[in-house]
């Protein structure tokens, strides 16, 4: 049998709360019994004689004077009566049925809270009434179910609309037109486009003998390097090169994709597979990566680039040089290094950092690039522990042009000054927060200056050298290296928020603390300066990566001037020891 029992929520509170114990049903159970009621012979109880009956209380509102009257007995009617009126409770009357225990009904501690929440029905009802449990309260359950499942799909559309709209206004803003200052320019595009069909139509009549069978793969990269077009393979070659590259195991695996070592024609290679979803970071990447003139010994070298049928999807490929060392935030995780390595991979990575921000002006010059995402993650250690930079899908261009025709006096006045265009693709991905510059965590970066973006570039920088420095040993006898660490690792979690950056760098102005042992070694305490100045706050105080270049080369200089001291003093040594020579 259910039996229903009346408490109170909270001593404070004058609602009253029901619920619903299963307790078996008990003969021979007294009850409480007022005058009212049919009671046993001079005492104020009655006697339960069969299982189904049941004690009760009941507080009842008379309208007439709002008295509260109070009954208490036992039910001897049928199961069915007894059933209506213990779940049955009106606005004027609270009845509590129970059967477990002797004296269940009397509910006189629980009165004064049940008086105060009938008095309170009187403007409106804050008591509930417990249903048979059955087909209602399925049909409830069900309602709420579809409600909540409606909602669902109402915000599952609104997501995926919104979604098509991003990338429809994105495409929109992607598709550019080319616009040519005048007839000379385009002429010379047409002559090169007729140029390019003319070598293709050749190749492909003499596709048989178009790869040597002979010729490695650096051979044919050293041939090509000095081109003008790019830095890449013949475009015939790329389209056959995917093909005959056999896969050996992922390297590496990012937002855009996975890295894998690949073999061709006994040369590894490093093959970046995008998802079919991010081919616009793909056609980014390799649009930079042909940029004339980008070929350098500190940047990644571009090898090609093609589309595979993976039966079920389409994989978009990048071809480039494949470095075993893997990159720097690899290669520290696991090894050490010396002062001399030290110079050596900083000034590696100013080189190629060097080279991307200078333009080359010339008939066929290089436009200047920033990168947007430098960190140790996006620079390789090559076989002679000098490091080349990777990853230049998030890079920015700065296109210069000038007024092609000074005779005209329109254009007169204004031929010696140059339009500068920020060419920034539209792209979902961000750069790497934890190497955000202060500028760009609190929004002040000037997007129209192409000089913002390379000061945030240096700012990285400071960073990657900072990470360098902790793995640099001063004792060749004692490996006195700090532990690997990445920026601000002591201060924020794994995958800092936005807002947790902003807070660090540009509220509080922290910067990852010096080692002490640096502060005692000379050249690791001016690299110490030279790291503060990479971070300042103020972008227009950083130093470019000429002026580091030319710094790091002058401590290369001192290194090998030292070593070079060391070596003929030994020699010295080592000939007045031997003594003179006598026949």
């Amino acid at each position: 049998m259910t039996t229903t029992i009346v408490i109170s929520r909270d001593n404070n509170d004058n609602q009253i709360a029901d619920f619903e114990v299963h307790i078996p049903l008990k003969k021979n159970i007294t009850c409480l019994c007022t005058e009212d009621e049919q009671c046993d012979s001079n005492s104020a109880t009655c006697q339960l004689t069969h299982e189904h009956h049941t004690c009760y209380e009941s507080w009842t509102l008379e309208s007439s004077d709002g008295s509260i009257h109070v009954t208490a007995g036992c039910m001897h009617n049928d199961y069915f009566f007894i059933r209506l009126m213990c779940s049955t409770n009106k606005t004027n009357r609270y009845i509590v049925c129970c059967s477990q225990r002797d004296y269940c009904n009397d509910l006189d501690a629980y009165s004064k809270e049940i008086r105060t929440s009938l008095i309170s029905t009187i403007s409106t009802s804050t008591l509930t009434t417990r249903l048979p449990r059955g087909n209602f309260s399925i049909l409830i359950l069900i309602t709420i179910i579809s409600i909540i499942v409606v909602i669902l799909l109402l915000i599952g559309c609104i997501i995926m609309y919104l979604k098509h709209k991003t990338i429809k206004n994105n495409n929109k803003s992607y598709s550019k037109t080319i616009v040519y200052d005048d007839e000379h320019h385009k002429k010379n595009i047409t002559q090169r486009l007729l140029k390019c069909f003319h070598c293709r139509t050749r190749l492909e009549q003499n596709s048989d003998q178009r790869i040597p069978s002979d010729q490695s793969l650096t051979a044919l990269l050293d041939e090509f390097s000095t081109s003008t077009i790019g830095p890449a393979l013949p475009l015939l070659m790329q389209r056959t090169l995917a093909r005959q590259i056999t896969l050996e195991e992922i390297i590496g695996a990012g937002r855009y994709g996975s890295v894998h070592r690949g073999k061709w024609r006994e040369d590894h290679v490093a093959v970046k597979i995008f998802s079919a979803n991010d081919e616009r970071s793909w056609l980014r990447e390799i649009d930079i990566y042909q940029t004339v003139c980008l070929r350098h010994e500190n940047i990644l070298g571009y090898i090609a680039a093609d589309n595979k049928d993976a039966s079920t999807y389409t994989q978009l490929w990048l071809v480039t040089e494949y470095h075993e060392n893997g990159s720097v935030y690899d290669y520290l995780m696991t090894h050490t290094i010396t002062i001399p390595i030290l110079i050596k991979m900083m000034l590696s990575i100013a080189s190629g950092l060097c080279h991307l921000h200078m333009p080359i002006d010339s008939t066929n010059g290089k436009v200047a690039l920033a990168h947007r995402d430098l960190k140790t993650k996006n620079i390789l250690v090559k076989k002679d522990l000098s490091c080349c930079i990777a990853d230049l899908g998030l890079a920015v261009k700065e296109v210069r042009s000038r007024p092609q025709c000074r005779k005209d006096p329109l254009v007169s006045n204004t031929s010696n000054q140059e339009h500068v265009d920020i060419d920034i693709q539209a792209n979902s991905r961000v750069g790497t927060q934890r190497y955000m510059a202060p500028e760009v965590l609190d929004g002040t970066l000037n997007d129209r200056s192409f000089e913002s973006f390379k000061a945030a570039d240096i700012y990285a920088l400071g960073l990657v050298y900072w990470e360098i420095l902790r793995r640099c040993q001063t004792n060749l006898n004692e490996n006195d290296a700090d532990p690997y660490q990445v920026p601000y690792e002591d201060i924020l979690p794994n995958n800092p928020t936005f807002e947790q950056m902003r807070d660090v760098v540009c509220t509080r102005k922290i910067r990852p603390p010096p080692s002490p042992r640096w502060q005692t070694h000379s050249i690791l305490r001016h690299l110490v300066r030279l790291c503060e100045e990479l971070w300042f706050e103020d972008p227009a105080c950083r130093l470019s990566s000429l002026n580091i270049k030319k710094q790091l080369k002058n401590q290369m200089s001192l290194i090998e001037n030292n070593l070079s001291n060391i070596n003929i003093e030994s020699q010295q040594q080592l000939t007045q020891n031997d003594g003179p020579w006598t026949a």
